[in-house]
């Protein structure tokens, strides 16, 4: 079996090649064996003949898939984020968290790159759907996933920056 031989000796190589396209050594490697794997019932099953190019193109696509799920599923979550402030009612403590919350969402759409930021507006605040979004720009509906996606990054990093200087004056406060 050709296909052994060559996970055996191609192995560490393929899963550059996919980490270089998913930025993460764990997912690259899931996708490198998973590559093989399919590669190798080609060849069992006598679908296609093996080749090192088929490998590799295997890989490339399942990365590709990835990306796409990752950006689908970070989609949802932006989708799922709910903006609405309002209804905490007139409680003192839920009225400070959601100040504090409002302030983070407005630092992290000051980091937003132009275009990103128009898109988050129009998602999240004008409520359109990518469609509509993508016929007001002229953009196609993939690249307004990826702005959203960008902006949910931007969104948790702030967010995370937030909780962290929180957790640090809460503990210096203590200490």
């Amino acid at each position: 079996m050709q296909v052994i031989a060559l996970y055996k000796e191609r192995q560490k190589k393929l899963v550059r090649y996919v980490q270089r396209f998913l930025r993460s050594h764990a997912e690259a490697e899931e996708v490198s064996q998973e590559a093989f794997l399919r590669a190798y019932a080609a060849e069992v099953g006598g679908a296609t003949a093996y080749s090192e190019a088929l490998l590799y193109t295997v890989a490339r696509n399942l990365a590709l898939s990835e990306l796409r799920k990752r950006t689908t599923r970070a989609s949802e979550q932006l989708d799922a984020c709910d903006l609405d402030l309002t209804h905490y009612g007139n409680d003192p403590e839920a009225q400070a968290i959601d100040r504090n919350l409002i302030a983070c969402v407005e630092r992290a759409m000051a980091q937003m790159p132009p275009k990103c930021l128009e898109v988050f507006q129009l998602r999240k605040i004008d409520d359109l759907s990518h469609a509509e979004i993508s016929a007001r720009l002229g953009i196609s509906v993939k690249t307004i996933e990826r702005h959203l996606t960008k902006a949910l990054s931007i969104c948790r990093a702030t967010l995370d920056d937030t909780e962290s200087r929180t957790t640090i004056m809460a503990g210096e406060e203590n200490g």
